[in-house]
């Protein structure tokens, strides 16, 4: 393959240029406004405060769902659904291999354990073909990720979940308005957890979101989040005598008022925000499909992504290297990072050989824990993962991702892509160097 024009990393000029990105979240006036409203008020905390409840109502009634818990994040939702559904120390939740941390945090969180189950070549989920060979007699629920902003395959995994009387709670940490079957995620399971991070599609800063249709699991969340008290539901000006009575030992997970009124304003826009994320996705799936050795990210056609993350393969092959795949991968990503485009690793390896994982007391933090010896992981347990995660990276940084950009610059990233790959014998002429995570 001829050298065409000179790559950015060897010193030509980029193709894409700094400004053009737009940066997430994206604040506005009326976000503002909100937020200086709280100020305003002086309701600055409580779980029965103005813009916590409003928050609350507001998400119910996007999703279609009954009830609706705000939080201090999205590994305390998820925390709390796993307490809502009954689970208890020494049960196993089946997760997926590939996902952020807190989806087995918070099993590991309350005592009980984490059981990896590999994924979907194709859409990155778990995959359930694998789930039922986890399965054991301490088997107690499956916790599905809607990892990128795609569903998982809810109605599979529920198949299997009513075979065994499991409990199906839903990390749609990543997904907000995402549809499987025409339902919103996280209406899809006995209940889920969202968050409100500042790079999630629906941004608070921090925050998480409980939701359920189930009233029983309601209560006990409200509980738990809330130091084990009973939150009493208050009508405008009503006056409350606190007794501060815990009827169980639960957590401080409430939410707070300035990034419920955050969330609430920009909940607003997530319908248009999404919008723009799918039509930036089907403008890097029609220019990436059409060169050779790069697979876009597969949406089945039962369900929508809202494109949190846009993941994109490279076949190591059909591009003509004969090393390993992730010395491809940490090339281009190098070559394209060069030429203005926000490409990213997110996430380097599979969760079970993360050392949180891999020790004998995984669940509470403990002095002196570095002196433990690591136990062995054993990645022929999880081929689709590793494959994965060497093979594919992210378009589009957690600053700058593609759910805010225009189309041109969608566009400029493909000229990017192309004259990357017109350039690749060039570009392996370079001495390697690994991309470097510590």
């Amino acid at each position: 393959m001829a050298t065409v024009e000179k790559l950015a990393v060897h010193g030509g000029p980029a193709t894409v240029k700094a400004r053009d990105h737009a940066s997430w979240p994206d604040i506005t006036d009326d976000d503002r406004a909100e937020v200086l409203a709280v100020l305003d008020r002086g309701i600055l905390c409580g779980a029965e405060s103005p813009a916590i409840t409003g928050l609350e109502g507001d998400w119910a009634d996007y999703l279609g769902v009954e009830h609706c818990i705000a939080m201090s994040s999205g590994t305390a939702a998820l925390h709390t659904a796993i307490v809502s559904v009954g689970i208890r120390p020494g049960d196993e939740v089946i997760v997926p291999a590939y996902t952020y941390i807190s989806t087995a945090a918070a099993v590991a969180h309350h005592g009980a354990v984490p059981v990896f189950c590999d994924i979907d070549e194709r859409t990155f989920n778990i995959d359930p073909a694998r789930i039922e060979e986890r399965i054991t007699d301490r088997t107690a629920a499956i916790m599905p990720v809607h990892v990128h902003g795609l569903p998982a395959d809810m109605e599979a995994i529920r198949a299997i979940a009513d075979r065994h009387g499991l409990a199906v709670i839903e990390d749609a940490a990543q997904s907000h308005g995402a549809t499987y079957k025409g339902r919103k995620t996280g209406s899809l399971g006995e209940c889920a957890g969202f968050s409100l991070n500042a790079t999630k599609n629906l941004s608070a800063g921090e925050g998480g979101l409980f939701v359920t249709d189930d009233p029983k699991l309601f209560d006990i969340a409200r509980r738990f989040s809330n130091r084990g008290e009973d939150v009493p539901n208050l009508r405008p000006g009503e006056f409350r005598i606190d007794s501060y009575v815990s009827h169980g030992l639960g957590w401080n997970y409430r939410s707070q008022e300035l990034p419920a009124a955050l969330a609430r304003s920009q909940l607003r826009r997530l319908d248009y925000y999404t919008e723009n994320a799918q039509r930036n996705g089907a403008i890097l799936d029609e220019g990436l499909s059409a060169l050779t050795g790069v697979t876009p990210p597969y949406v089945p056609p039962d369900r929508t992504s809202v494109y949190y993350k846009y993941r994109v393969s490279i076949d190591a092959d059909a591009l003509g290297f004969d090393g390993p795949a992730a010395e491809l991968r940490d090339r281009l990503i190098r070559a394209l990072r060069a030429e203005g485009v926000e490409a990213l690793l997110w996430q380097v390896e599979p969760l079970p050989a993360y050392p949180a994982f891999r020790r004998k007391l995984y669940g509470p933090w403990y002095p002196n824990q570095d002196d433990e010896p690591l136990l062995d992981w054993d990645p022929a347990q999880y081929p689709v993962t590793v494959r994965v995660l060497d093979s594919s990276f992210i378009i589009g940084s957690e600053q700058r991702p593609i759910i805010i950009q225009d189309g041109a610059l969608m566009r400029d990233y493909l000229a990017a892509f192309e004259k990357v790959l017109r350039n690749l014998d060039a570009l392996l002429e370079l001495p390697f160097e690994p991309l470097r995570f510590d």
